[in-house]
């Protein structure tokens, strides 16, 4: 048997060298980032102490909170993320969110977002495929100010059953990243939800761009551990993942502790989960 067939079978097995990845309890996470969390007004109620405390007790160091976009973007939130610039920097690092092609959306909007301390960007909702030659622009100036991207991939939410809505998942398909990561070959990009339910379509695409990384967030979670478990060491590896909540911050403890005795009973290392919770998001973000 070839030594890269073995390594696959051990892998399989969950062992690590000579010793069973059971033979090792899982240990606490020194970094854990939550790549995926959108910001919510609350009535009654104060945003940012909620995610700081539910954050605090789920022991998540750092969260990508993403703003609303622009023309649902509010004086209230506005006055929001001026305080958590000033004051929460080092755990919540802000990404604007953009949909591509729709009114108060233009590339420019990128301009601003980065003078005001957005240090990411995160695109949905695109009228044409994220990979169309007008989206281009958008991409390159992400690219050149340094900042990662994540794409919501897959079927999205409907926000109503009743209104008309111009909205297609269609234009949100994994494999149009291809292009994106080919033509701005220095931008990071986060694929969302890893393209539920075109997961094949997702690992593929990531396997072929290395600045190009799956999160595990969203609903349907047994659907997307089914997945990996599929897939693993074939069209994917642990350093490709990144966790994300994309859920209220209450149910951080609930989703940690799936994902990670998941990954500890498919037989991956600590070092493994610890890149998978933390490690591969630093690298995106450029934390050391």
């Amino acid at each position: 048997m070839s030594g890269d067939v073995t390594d696959i079978l051990k892998a399989r097995r969950g062992v690590q060298g000579d010793v069973a990845y059971y033979d090792e309890y899982p240990k606490k996470h020194d970094l854990v980032i939550d790549i995926h969390h959108h910001y919510e007004r609350q009535r009654g109620g104060d945003f940012i102490e909620t995610l700081l405390r539910d954050m605090d007790s789920a022991g998540v160091h750092k969260v990508c909170l993403f703003s609303s976009p622009p023309q649902e973007y509010s004086d209230e939130e506005d006055r929001d993320w001026k305080r958590i610039f000033k004051d929460y920097s080092d755990r919540i690092i802000g990404f604007g969110t953009i949909l591509p092609g729709r009114p108060k959306n233009d590339p420019e909007i990128i301009d601003e977002y980065y003078s005001r301390g957005f240090k990411g960007l995160k695109f949905l909702n695109p009228t044409r495929r994220y990979d169309d030659d007008k989206f281009l622009c958008y991409y390159e100036k992400a690219e050149d100010y340094g900042m990662p991207t994540l794409f919501h991939t897959g079927v999205v939410m409907r926000k109503s059953v009743i209104e008309r809505q111009d909205v297609s998942s269609a234009h949100m398909r994994p494999v149009y990243l291809d292009r994106i990561a080919r033509w701005c070959p220095k931008l990071k990009i986060v694929c969302a939800h890893m393209g539920d339910p075109w997961f094949a379509e997702a690992y593929n695409t990531s396997q072929k761009n290395p600045l190009l990384w799956l999160d595990i967030s969203g609903k349907g979670i047994w659907l997307k551990a089914k997945a990996i478990w599929e897939h693993l060491w074939i069209r994917l590896r642990p350093e490709k993942l990144v966790f994300g909540l994309d859920e209220p911050s209450s149910q951080y403890a609930r989703l940690i502790h799936f994902w990670d005795t998941f990954f500890y009973e498919i037989g991956l290392s600590q070092e493994q989960r610890d890149m998978i919770f933390g490690k591969n998001a630093a690298q995106i973000l450029g934390i050391k």
